[in-house]
């Protein structure tokens, strides 16, 4: 009964995540990642070390099991998410009953209703905090079986190997998850000397399998960490004296968060470690000095107020003088690393308000532990709203850390997607301030300039770019895409080439470079980029929209059909899509589909003149008189001709076609000899609208 009382409070107080979307990072674990999509990428997630942008393939096998079951719904996601923080505080629950820890169930609910684990829970990439942790705590729980630690009766000694071979199966999962438990078998060896006063050889022997296994995994880490932009960065460059600095500071950090949770965000501020500051170090040796406090008082208190202690610094602040994660080159601390860790301190903590709540009423004790837990799950109901979209997200880490590159940085290109060019430059701008040397700041300042319509300053920012990072894909593919917009595919050529040559998986290097292609007639090489696009990234809009296009431009109507829908599901309020989607239906015999294609498209984006203008001519041209509109056809034409300033001959030929269907034939004539003389005479389009004024002369619409 409990513990369905746990999962109910745990899915009550993340409730804002059922509605919340996917942010950062979510795209390279999630939405554009290709191994989701087939058997063959599930074997690279196994075999392929590299393939995922971490080697933590069970993670990913799971999340190729949720894209399978429910698309890329996030909610399925999420909320397998907070059933694992679920299990979680179920499973610490049970492990502090068997060790005998008062309050083992206070403990647990103070777990699952912390707002200091939202990150862990809401963050749907962190899905490999969640699942590791789960196994992890299994693994320990099996080992306390196999130990006999904690045991009160009903042990079986003949069975205890087999909970020996489960804990050594259940770690290795959990380390193929995520290898931020690696610490565990230190935490066993605590326990054992906690519980038992003594550490014999055959405890070391049993977590020595243990110990192989986080050394392999760990490698593996390692060298992925080795490879990624974190070990290039100068602000990696820590020496021991800097790294114990930030050990000290983090442990303090992460209690103070855990006691008062207050301002908890994305990502904190970065600090600035000078390891000749005399005051820095009074950080690590206040941890040395609670530490050796908490050594010499055991007898008195208790050992297991020390071990707390220690699991506790090993698991949230120790792993800085070992390594540097990709992370920290935004922050040196952050809520998700201390996931595992802050167990300890809460069981502490629960201990202890049941110990002193013991000598009152039992009804006023009860009392101010629900409006303890309320205050709780209050707070992380709060704290869960900043995950609710990236957008908010990063504004939320902005309100908190105005210093915030990155977040400046994300959700200066997230306005500039919307349209919003003027305050994305000021949140770019901004970014490049705080990191003038980052070679992303300068490329995605540029992309903003470009919008903004200065393309000179465009130039110089891309250029820096590569100045301060020669290997910088996106930097070489905004200069292709650049020169694309200016119409000089033989410039954009090789800078694409260049993108690819460094992340052949670049999708959108391979999408411009297939643009490019269009631009010099060589049709059949932009299918061939954009097939590639679509190989990585199935759902691209945008590269399902050009596919389709080209297709429907080589009579291949179905086809296209096929590719434009896929376009329009990817990205419903794309309107080129819709537009083209409309126009191949009218081809392909569909009428009254594409009628409602086209009127959705101008629900969704009024005064976009392509959908107007060929909705207008169905309108007005279509055989199937349940379909023709006079009326309306002349409304949407003349609406499509002031929108593009009265000299399109296209429209103007929509134009006659709807006066003509309403029985204007005098102005059909008028306005079709107007687009005749914005033409060439030896176009297709004017011999095709010489052919029309013959039928309006004559008092007659044409027909389609």
């Amino acid at each position: 009964m409990f513990g369905l009382f746990l999962i109910t409070v745990t899915v009550l107080a993340y409730q804002p995540v059922w509605h919340a979307g996917f942010i950062w990072d979510d795209d390279r674990y999630v939405t554009d990642n290709a191994t989701l999509h087939s058997l063959a990428g599930l074997w690279q997630i196994w075999f392929q070390p590299g393939v995922t942008s971490q080697y933590y393939p069970l993670t990913f096998t799971i999340f190729w099991l949720e894209y399978h079951l429910w698309g890329l719904n996030p909610l399925g996601f999420h909320l397998v998410n907070v059933l694992l923080h679920s299990l979680n505080a179920i499973l610490l629950w049970r492990i502090l009953r068997r060790l005998r820890v008062p309050g083992a169930w206070l403990a647990g609910a103070i777990f699952a209703l912390h707002p200091v684990n939202v990150m862990s829970v809401a963050w749907v990439t962190e899905l490999k905090n969640t699942l590791s942790t789960a196994l992890a705590l299994g693994a320990g729980h099996a080992y306390l079986r196999f130990s006999g630690l904690g045991t009160e009766d009903g042990y079986n000694a003949r069975r205890r190997w087999l909970y020996y071979v489960l804990a050594l199966i259940l770690f290795l999962l959990a380390m193929c998850a995520k290898t931020a438990v690696s610490f565990l078998p230190v935490t066993l060896l605590l326990v054992i000397w906690w519980q038992r006063s003594r550490i014999n050889w055959r405890d070391v022997l049993t977590v020595v399998p243990m110990i192989g296994i986080v050394a392999v995994m760990g490698l593996v880490t390692v060298s992925m960490e080795h490879h990624s932009e974190a070990a290039s960065s100068d602000k990696f460059n820590l020496n021991l004296a800097e790294r114990i600095l930030i050990s000290g500071r983090s442990f303090w950090f992460y209690l103070g968060k855990l006691f008062f949770p207050h301002q908890l965000t994305f990502i904190y501020e970065r600090w600035k470690i000078d390891a000749g500051s005399v005051w820095q170090y009074v950080y690590p040796v206040a941890v040395l000095v609670i530490l050796g406090v908490l050594w010499k008082a055991r007898r008195r208190i208790g050992k297991g107020i020390w071990v707390a202690a220690m699991h506790f610094y090993i698991c949230t602040s120790m792993l800085i003088l070992i390594m540097t994660l990709f992370m920290m080159r935004y922050s040196f601390v952050s809520d998700h690393w201390q996931y595992f860790g802050c167990m300890s301190v809460i069981a502490v903590v629960a201990a202890g308000i049941m110990k002193l709540l013991d000598s009152g009423a039992k009804i006023w004790s009860m009392a101010i532990i629900t409006g303890f837990l309320l205050v709780l799950g209050t707070l992380t109901w709060r704290q869960c709203g900043i995950y609710a979209n990236s957008e908010t997200l990063w504004r939320a880490t902005i309100a908190e850390n105005s210093d915030c590159g990155l977040a400046h940085n994300n959700l200066g290109l997230m306005l500039l997607d919307k349209g919003q060019t003027d305050e994305a430059l000021l949140h770019l701008q901004r970014a490049e301030e705080i990191n003038p040397d980052n070679a992303t700041a300068q490329n995605n300042l540029g992309s903003a300039l470009l919008q903004h319509g200065d393309s000179k300053e465009a130039l110089v920012r891309y250029k820096r770019a590569l100045a301060i990072q020669s290997d910088y894909a996106p930097a070489y593919n905004n200069l292709g895409d650049f020169f694309i917009k200016q119409g000089q595919a033989d410039e954009a050529i090789p800078y694409l080439l260049k993108a690819l040559a460094i992340e052949p998986n670049l999708t959108d290097a391979s999408y411009n470079l297939g643009n490019a292609f269009v631009q010099k007639g060589e049709l059949d090489a932009a299918i061939q980029q954009w097939q590639k696009v679509l190989k990585i990234q199935p759902e691209h809009a945008k590269a399902l929209n050009n596919l389709g296009n080209a297709l429907l431009g080589e009579g291949q109507i179905q086809p296209a059909i096929g590719y434009l829908r896929r376009a329009v599901d990817a990205q419903p309020d794309f309107a080129d899509a819709n537009n083209n989607l409309g126009t191949a239906l009218i081809q392909g015999g569909q009428t009254e589909e594409a009628v409602h294609v086209l009127e959705k498209t101008l629900k969704i984006h009024p005064d976009f003149v392509p959908a107007q203008n060929n909705l207008a001519w169905v309108l007005a041209t279509c055989s199937r008189p349940n379909i023709r509109n006079g009326g309306e056809s002349v409304k949407l034409a003349q609406r499509a001709e002031k929108l593009s300033g009265g000299n399109n001959p296209l429209i103007l030929r929509t134009l006659a076609a709807a006066y003509a269907e309403n029985g204007q034939f005098a102005n059909a004539v008028a306005v079709a000899q107007q687009a005749l003389r914005l033409l060439p005479p030896d176009s297709a389009l004017a011999g095709n609208i010489q052919d029309q004024i013959q039928h309006y002369e004559t008092g007659l619409p044409i027909r389609e």
